[in-house]
Formats: C-alpha cells, sequence, structure tokens
C-alpha cells in the first residue's frame, strides 16, 4: 500500500468550498439504480425518434458547500437543521447512517464507451442524536450527535469531488431504543479499506480510454497502458511514472 503522510489541515478561509449532493431518506437508504443514468427512450417515428425522454430525476437530497475535512457531524446538522421535519419527535436516540455513493468507473471500463454509468458504495458511519448536556431550556438546538464516528472527516474515506453522500435517517425503536446501523455497502470490498489489484484498478480510474473490438484496449492490447506497480488507495497520488489520465486519479485536497 502507497505510504501516506499525515493529511494536512485544511483552513475554510483560503480553502474553496466544493458542491455536495447529500442524499435522504427515512428508514432506509434508496436504491442504487435510483443514481444510474438511465438509456435515453426513443419512441414513434420519422422526427418523434430522435427525441430522447427526459432524464429520471434523482432521489430526494439537499445540495450544500463543504471541505474534505467536513465531519458526520457537521453533515448531520447541516441536513436536519435544513430540514427539521426529517426528525422524529421526540428525537432523542434517532441514527443517522451515512454512506459513500461513488461512479463504477472498472464497470464502465470493462462494457465499453457505450456503458451506461452505475453506482458503488461504501458504509462511512453513523451518529446518534442525544440531548445537550446543558441545563439551559432555552439552548438552540437542543440536541446533539454523538458516537465514535461523529468526528470523521470525508478526506479519511477517501471521499473524491463529485461523489454523492447519503444518509438514512432511522428513528428509535418501538420499545425506544437506538436502532443497529445500517449497512448500504455494494460491490467488490475484498481485503481491507484501500487494497490494491483490481481494486484500485477500478477506483483510481484505469480502462477509461476507448476500447478497440473484442473488447479490448485501443491498440488492440488488454489492460491499460502501464499500469503502476504497487498498492495504493482511491483518491490518493498515484506511484512516480503511473498513468496520469485517469478521471478519478488524486484530488487536490
Amino acid at each position: 500500500m502507497a505510504a501516506q503522510g499525515p493529511k494536512a489541515p485544511i483552513n475554510r478561509q483560503t480553502t474553496a468550498p466544493f458542491h455536495l449532493k447529500l442524499f435522504y431518506r427515512v428508514n432506509n437508504y434508496n436504491s442504487l439504480t435510483d443514481y444510474s443514468i438511465q438509456a435515453p427512450r426513443r419512441s414513434g417515428s420519422g422526427p418523434n425518434s430522435i427525441r430522447p425522454s427526459s432524464p429520471t430525476p434523482l432521489p430526494q437530497h439537499l445540495e450544500i458547500y463543504t471541505w474534505q475535512s467536513c465531519t458526520l457531524r457537521e453533515l448531520s446538522q447541516l441536513l436536519t437543521s435544513a430540514l427539521p421535519r426529517l426528525l422524529p419527535d421526540p428525537a432523542i436516540g434517532t441514527r443517522l447512517c451515512f454512506r459513500l455513493i461513488y461512479p463504477d468507473a472498472r464497470g464502465a471500463a470493462m462494457n465499453g464507451p457505450d456503458a451506461r454509468g452505475r453506482y458503488l458504495s461504501r458504509d462511512l458511519g453513523s451518529v446518534v442524536v442525544a440531548p445537550r448536556d446543558t441545563q439551559d431550556e432555552e439552548a438552540k438546538p437542543r440536541i446533539r450527535f454523538q458516537g465514535n464516528e461523529a468526528d470523521k472527516p470525508l478526506h479519511d474515506e477517501r471521499f473524491i469531488v463529485g461523489d454523492y453522500i447519503e444518509c438514512a435517517i432511522l428513528p428509535p425503536l418501538d420499545d425506544g431504543s437506538v436502532a443497529p446501523v445500517l449497512s448500504g455497502a455494494s460491490g467488490p470490498m475484498s481485503g481491507p479499506r484501500g487494497g490494491g489489484g483490481m481494486r484500485a484498478f477500478r477506483e483510481n480510474g484505469f480502462g477509461g480510454y476507448p476500447r478497440g473490438p473484442r473488447g479490448r484496449g485501443p491498440r488492440g492490447d488488454r489492460g491499460p497502458p502501464h499500469m503502476p506497480h504497487g498498492d495504493w488507495n482511491r483518491g490518493e497520488r498515484l506511484p512516480d511514472g503511473g498513468h496520469r489520465g485517469g478521471r478519478r486519479g488524486w484530488g487536490p485536497y
């Protein structure tokens, strides 16, 4: 695995934020097929046959601007302050589960340039709504978000600008206890997070070049022109001498 030094802190006063779509749903996650790019449907004949149908809208989401240092606690605060109706009343004991949703670059490479994009997901963690530890009845907000993963930042999970984040809001169970963590992972997850091999091939965007006949590369050979040796993680800088053309390679943050 490629060596990683400690990540430099992000100065939010001098670093421009990026646009993030934060999806949400009560009681469960959305289906990953809701994010996939659908092939346009054509109907009729003559001039009408060249008019594709309107794209399917994305699931409900909140559009925010944030930084790679944004934590699950901050995402929870942003979501519930903008849409307080998502939390039950009372809200204490509600669990908010988060997952990362990202394009399946490997599948697109293997299926050719005409393949429609689909998405994979990976669990990020969860937080639980708890009462504020203050006696001030006028304090706003009157809840807080706690948990071992509440302060986990996006950059620790190999988030790349352009990925989606989804939140599943799980109200307390009938007996008042906190709902168990909801798993939203999908796709190949062999080895520890950040493993190399074919997963690194997918997550770093290799294979996105035009494919030749019989599913081969542009020169009729198999595989990318050059794959760096060793293991590396999604979102990291590739080893020296590596292919620099991948769309989802190292990011600036």
